[in-house]
């Protein structure tokens, strides 16, 4: 029997209960949808046509105009605001929870956390995690303070928001987190990709061995063409630690940046989590958002 899904926060634990016939409805302080908007590289042409839908989708949450929202590339000449994803989490998810006990367009917002949950309207089964606190993105120098919450466990915690898309038929080795750097992603505001693991990635993930892993060191192979350097992590640090602090460590210890840092977090055994980060240029972009795939192709080859 594959793995199924361990303990994650009581709040979340009972938001996900989905009793009605809806499956895009969750349970909040009333029945929410959750086909909201999120936001996607755009690297190629199917990756751009996910960002021109949610331009349109993120403009019609804010009631702005389609060129005030965040259509474009982040290069982009054409590119509008990096902020559109940041004024729906701040402006609508938690001022209208604290006004009227709502989320939406959110799925949901705990202030325990510090997080809001938002449904990827494009993608079947992505969900995005997001910091309730202005936080730009994996370079932000916040997620350094010891005070800073553990945005990538909280992430992991949501994972059964996913699989209870697919009947809740995810093993956990099946869950993908995912963080692009500054210059492979459209919004600034930190967002924690949720979704399945790319069979490919799934496939090579499979010859490593966590005992190789204590301390950082590349992987043996490559992982859609690029390097990636990797720790193992058990589950009792992945919950008590912020791992952006260990990322922060390897990438400047490499003399590079954050801001072209992209951060992964794989289930590569029971209770063992592997730490992955690949090193881009600015020419060069590495998103490990790459390395998911929001439709879970992977749920059909483990049936």
């Amino acid at each position: 029997m594959p793995r199924r899904f361990g303990s994650f926060t009581s709040e979340w634990s009972d938001t996900i209960r989905n009793d009605t016939n809806d499956p895009h409805y969750v349970r909040g302080p009333r029945w929410l949808p959750i086909r909201a908007a999120g936001t996607k590289l755009a690297s190629n042409g199917r990756l751009l046509r996910r960002s021109i839908l949610l331009c349109a989708a993120i403009a019609m949450l804010t009631c702005a105009s389609t060129a005030e929202a965040e259509p474009m590339p982040p290069n982009n000449p054409f590119a509008a605001s990096r902020d559109a994803l940041w004024k729906i989490v701040h402006d609508h998810c938690e001022l209208g929870y604290q006004r009227t006990g709502t989320y939406a367009p959110c799925t949901l917002v705990d202030k325990r956390s510090g997080t809001a949950l938002f449904k990827a309207s494009y993608d079947p089964n992505q969900y995005l995690l997001l910091p309730l606190d202005r936080v730009t993105g994996i370079e932000d120098p916040a997620l350094q303070e010891f005070a800073s919450p553990n945005y990538l466990y909280n992430a992991w915690a949501a994972r059964a928001f996913v699989s209870s898309r697919l009947d809740n038929s995810l093993p956990e080795p099946d869950i993908f987190l995912a963080i692009n750097p500054k210059n492979a992603r459209t919004q600034d505001q930190l967002h924690i990709h949720i979704s399945c693991v790319s069979p490919a990635t799934a496939e090579v993930l499979k010859q490593v061995n966590s005992d190789d892993y204590v301390d950082w060191r590349p992987l043996s192979f490559t992982l859609h063409a690029h390097t990636y350097q990797a720790l193992a992590v058990n589950r009792n640090t992945f919950e008590s630690k912020s791992l952006f602090r260990d990322v922060h460590k390897k990438v400047t210890a490499d003399g590079n940046t954050m801001d072209h840092a992209s951060v992964a977090v794989a289930n590569i055994a029971p209770d063992q989590f592997l730490l992955l980060v690949a090193e881009g240029t600015e020419d060069q972009p590495i998103a490990a958002e790459e390395l998911q795939d929001h439709n879970c192709s992977i749920v059909r080859q483990d049936s």
